[in-house]
């Protein structure tokens, strides 16, 4: 898969953060539009401050009007830095808020709601780091880019004061100003279309280094890294991400370093050429001293804001293509309809028929179809079960079923229904699904289980779902019982659950929900044959009057579903009931033999 990234104009991604800033901080706009003349306004008082008290002394005018003058431009003065002061006060938090907000709302908001199917792309991948990196980066401009523009304003403000200045003293020195900020800049904007230029690659080296360093600190790696030695092994690949990081870096800051040292360099020529010339005017016309004071100052605050001008417009061309880089992975498009669609089955209709026709899914820059032209009905109320060696396509034809992942081609129809009809989030109230890789939550026990806030758990149901689940007894012997937390990284004094407990308590939470379709996706892993058959008996119990997909290893823990499934190669190669596919004399009976033989060894043994 390989989209074409939508373009974002200036204008468009000025207009788009002064409204998200405007959602959860509309002072912060306020003020930073209201008061931003306030910096040129205060550098042009400054500016004037000298020469009024040296033309008052040049005139020998009275001590009192000295006096009034000095005060009263003293006085604004203050008031305009307080005022700045406040401005800069309130932009520090306003980016700090917005980038919290933006990192922790709306990035992880989009990454928990967009198509499934749409975030296993490795594509989405990237663009996400992008966005990650626009938002969290060394110069975080997403987050500043209403800042980075109110700078900008001001030096124009700032610039084109201090331009009027000049122009009464000697108009040529505005083109030879320009003229040397304008290498300057020519070499920002060189920098900046280089920098993005490499933003694909750099964001590919951080993903990597990401999720390196994320899996040697992950606690649920903890004990293989200690048994198996990978600490060697895991350092080895950090460090070769880190050094590749590193280069990056080096590069980008060796760039803004060079660029810096030129634009210093001008503005030491422009300076000192300027100086030059006022001291021969001051020694060969009739130039007052306040003059002279007000021109110097104007050259160097010239100087000073064109500097600061060219610094804002390069950082707002940096941040608009960060900004572009946000919106890019926010504007991911779904696939599956998010707006009104077909009304899920009435109780009356349930339980529900399943149906797969022709369809066909391959993985992201996959070469071959993991599912290929495959047909399914599964009838109302039936339990089927999917067996199968890795690798045949079971986990991922249930993933196609639960709509997680989209066909590229064919139909999966619920009671008759295309699914595709079916609002997304709506259709997965149908399913209750529990995977291979469940993961708890930082939360109560019972909060676990029911996914729901304190006050809308059914503790009857809970408890009834735990004691289903074979763990009642296991919470039941905790100090706080089924508000006892979970996960020790977040919350001090936490449980910690076995693997079996865990898949135990995951069983729970899929009981809770009480669906009419139930998919297990090898949840009992952890569990023994005997347990595993236990778990699998009294599913058999509570899902009756449901539609049930199991898929297992353990061949003997499906027998009591109406049919089993046998995929090789995301086909269907043999099907019928446990008795039938053992005297079939197939591939099927020869899988169970063997698990069987090795059951009846282990049991000798």
């Amino acid at each position: 898969m390989k989209r074409k990234q939508k373009k974002y104009n200036y204008f468009s991604n000025l207009k788009f953060m002064l409204k998200e800033h405007w959602k959860f901080d509309k002072l912060y706009i306020i003020l930073s539009v209201g008061l931003t003349p306030l910096g040129a306004l205060a550098s042009v008082t400054a500016a004037y401050l000298p020469k009024t008290v040296l033309d008052c002394v040049e005139n020998k005018s009275a001590v009192s009007d000295l006096l009034l003058k000095v005060g009263v431009m003293s006085l604004a003065l203050i008031i305009l830095n307080y005022l700045q002061g406040v401005l800069q006060n309130k932009s520090w938090t306003g980016r700090n808020l917005a980038r919290d907000i933006m990192l922790h709302s709306l990035i992880c908001n989009k990454v928990m709601t967009m198509d499934y199917n749409n975030y296993t792309y490795n594509e989405t991948r990237v663009l996400r780091e992008k966005a990650w990196n626009a938002v969290h980066g060394w110069d975080a401009s997403v987050a500043r880019f209403i800042e980075l523009n109110c700078t900008a304003a001001s030096s124009f403000f700032g610039f084109f004061a201090f331009t009027a200045i000049i122009v009464e003293c000697n108009p040529w020195f505005i083109p030879i100003l320009i003229l040397c900020y304008g290498i300057s800049m020519a070499g920002w904007l060189i920098f900046q279309k280089w920098k993005d230029k490499m933003k694909d690659k750099i964001a590919e080296t951080f993903l990597r280094l990401h999720y390196v360093t994320y899996r040697s600190k992950d606690f649920s790696n903890a004990k293989d890294v200690r048994i198996y030695d990978m600490s060697g092994f895991l350092m080895r690949k950090i460090d070769k991400h880190l050094d590749d990081a590193t280069k990056w870096n080096i590069l980008r800051n060796n760039g803004h370093f060079i660029n810096c040292m030129l634009e210093d360099v001008f503005k030491f020529g422009v300076s000192l050429g300027a100086y030059i010339y006022l001291i021969y005017l001051k020694l060969n016309s009739d130039m007052t001293l306040g003059d002279f004071s007000l021109y110097f100052g104007a050259i160097t605050g010239f100087g000073q804001w064109l500097a600061k001008l060219v610094d804002s417009v390069s950082e707002i061309i940096s941040g608009a293509h960060n900004v572009g880089d946000f919106r890019s992975f926010l504007d991911l498009k779904d696939k599956m309809n998010k707006e009104k669609g077909s009304a899920l089955p009435t109780e009356e209709e349930l339980p529900c028929e399943i149906e797969l026709k022709n369809i066909s899914f391959s993985y992201d820059k996959a070469e071959k179809p993991t599912i290929d032209n495959f047909s399914l009905k599964i009838n109302k109320g039936e339990k089927i079960a999917v067996v199968g060696v890795n690798g045949a396509g079971k986990s991922t034809l249930v993933k196609l079923i639960c709509g997680l992942f989209v066909p590229d081609k064919g139909q999966i129809f619920i009671n008759g229904t295309d699914s595709a009809s079916f609002n997304r989030d709506e259709y997965y109230k149908l399913f209750t699904t529990l995977f291979q890789d469940c993961s708890l939550l930082p939360a109560s026990i019972a909060k676990n289980v029911t996914l729901q806030e304190e006050k809308k758990i059914d503790k009857k149901r809970l408890y009834e779902c735990l004691h289903l689940a074979g763990i009642l007894d296991k919470i039941e012997g905790l100090p706080q019982k089924e508000n006892t937390l979970l996960v020790r990284e977040v919350h001090e004094g936490a449980v910690s659950l076995s693997g079996g407990e865990l898949q135990r308590l995951l069983l729970a939470r899929a009981l809770y929900k009480d669906a009419p379709i139930i998919i297990l996706d090898e949840p009992t892993a952890a569990l023994d044959p005997i347990a595993e058959n236990d778990m699998y008996m009294k599913y058999s119990e509570l899902t009756k009057n449901k539609t049930a997909i199991y898929i297992s290893h353990r061949l003997s823990s499906t027998r009591f579903c109406d049919r089993i499934i046998l995929l090789d190669n995301a086909r269907i190669i043999e099907e019928g009931t446990h008795k039938e596919l053992l005297s079939l004399g197939g591939k099927y009976a020869e899988m169970f033999e063997t698990q069987s033989k090795y059951y009846k060894e282990e049991a000798v043994i």
